[in-house]
């Protein structure tokens, strides 16, 4: 049985959010919106005692705004690109382009109707909607707040989004969902998002799942062998001057022993990349609460105090309370057994063929329009190339 396109519920609501979004992206736009969207921003900043653009790049690396409630273990949707559809918004290039976050989101807000609690993506967190708020990749919105005097421009915008894109991952748990068929080598997702779910210890390779089949343009030998989740996890398909490329057209000309060689060998040099970026930021990390705890150092005996004083007085509290023991919160409960997660989909890229009318006097079924190809090259205002 052929993996179906994606429901119409899902494109439904898609669209929907993504015309919403775009209403919202015009009135950032606009002089009234610009100017609440910097008056905001400074208010924040000003109140955590930052300029704003620290205030912004702090909140990006914050894990706090992108870690699920501790009663949930969703499943965490990723996305890169999108698709043509005619009643999505415009571009910047003047075409209707449906983002894979708005089909990421629909396909989360629906599972959530299902199970409270059970899938999310960046841009529903507490993190990814405040900075989705500020609409940084409106130029009107950069220079209202400085332009590139300030340091505001396009690329700090892609910077502020890739990082909170990591930290998000950084906090996913068990499977994960990516809808994309494959991650572009200028994608956020193949270069922030999928390095650190494979060295995330709570998801891992195993639990990178794509909610798009492989693409059906690709030879047959190419999609059942590097058109695994695990190999586009890892491999790419769009540049060959970089590395772990591999081109789907030509992939099945190769002797299938050596092709089979060459792909455990892409995979090994893969994971140990990732494995030392991993490692590199581990110890910067440590580094870095190693400086904040000299920093905070000479507190630390009042502090002791203070905790002390606390511990007493609660082992008191509870003594008093039962013979028995302290009873387990609910807080404590839930966390032993948190929502379940939502299971990944696995769709076609493209949507349910529409009937379109024929010819007048034509005796003929209506035609079925097909299900349009993804162009890597395209991307609406927004994140981008996701």
């Amino acid at each position: 049985m052929s993996t179906q396109p994606i429901p119409q519920d899902i494109e439904v609501l898609a669209v929907r959010l993504a015309n919403e979004e775009a209403e919202r992206a015009a009135f950032a736009r606009s002089a009234k919106g610009r100017r609440e969207i910097v008056q905001r921003l400074r208010t924040e900043a000003a109140a955590q005692g930052l300029p704003v653009k620290e205030y912004i790049e702090a909140l990006t690396k914050d894990p706090k705004g992108v870690t699920p409630p501790h009663d949930a273990a969703p499943t965490s949707a990723f996305w890169s690109f999108g698709i043509d559809h005619p009643d999505a918004p415009t571009n910047r290039w003047n075409e209707n382009f449906l983002d894979n976050r708005y089909i990421a989101e629909a396909w989360a807000s629906l599972q959530n109707d299902r199970q409270e609690g059970s899938a999310r993506t960046l841009e529903t967190t507490e993190g990814g909607r405040r900075l989705n708020a500020m609409y940084l990749w409106e130029a009107e919105v950069l220079n209202a707040l400085g332009g590139a005097d300030k340091g505001f421009t396009e690329d700090w915008t892609r910077e502020c989004w890739a990082t909170i894109s990591e930290t998000y991952a950084n906090e996913a748990k068990g499977p994960v969902a990516v809808f994309a068929q494959y991650a572009d080598t200028r994608s956020i997702l193949y270069n922030r998002e999928l390095p650190t779910l494979q060295t995330n210890t709570d998801v891992g390779l195993d639990n990178i799942h794509f909610a798009y089949e492989a693409p059906q343009t690709w030879p047959k030998e190419t999609r059942t062998e590097v058109g695994t989740d695990a190999a586009r996890a890892q491999l790419q398909y769009n540049d060959p001057t970089k590395a772990h490329y591999v081109d789907p057209k030509t992939y099945p000309d190769q002797d299938p022993t050596a092709r089979k060689a060459a792909l455990e060998s892409q995979f090994t040099s893969v994971t140990a990349e990732r494995n030392e970026r991993a490692a590199e930021k581990k110890a910067e990390q440590a580094a870095a609460k190693t400086t904040e705890a000299e920093q905070t150092e000479t507190a630390e005996p009042t502090r002791q105090t203070e905790q002390t004083e606390q511990t007493e007085q609660t082992e008191q509290t509870e003594e008093s309370t039962s013979d028995t023991g302290p009873r387990p919160t609910v807080e404590a409960k839930e966390q032993d057994n948190p929502k379940p997660s939502a299971s990944v989909p696995l769709w076609q890229l493209g949507f349910t063929p529409k009937p379109v009318a024929v010819d007048a006097g034509s005796s003929s079924p209506a035609a079925s329009t097909a299900p349009p190809a993804p162009d890597l090259q395209k991307q609406s205002t927004g994140p981008g190339l996701g």
